[in-house]
């Protein structure tokens, strides 16, 4: 690999991208189905296709500060979840 590498190229094969910048995947030795399976990770860690599917209806006000309420509920979990087991696995 040289220098003058893309950064897609040099992270992984993960592409490089501002959140609400154009997504771009780069076709590299892989072929265009590792290209395509790539695009469809990205598109899924991003939540693009949850993003679209909530879009396609109007949220009123207060179902959008119930469902950002939940949502944070959620993360706030998940993230006690990993602690825990981080704990848990340091103890052992």
């Amino acid at each position: 690999m040289t220098q003058d590498s893309a950064p897609e190229e040099r992270s992984g094969g993960m592409p490089s991208r501002s959140r609400y910048g154009p997504l771009e995947v780069v076709v590299g030795e892989r072929g265009v189905e590792a290209a395509i399976r790539l695009f469809k990770r990205v598109v899924l860690r991003d939540g693009i296709l949850q993003t679209l599917k909530r879009r396609s209806h109007y949220e009123k006000p207060g179902e959008r500060r119930r469902r950002k309420e939940r949502e944070a509920t959620r993360r706030r979990r998940k993230q006690e979840r990993r602690a825990l087991s981080r704990d848990r696995g340091t103890e052992r």
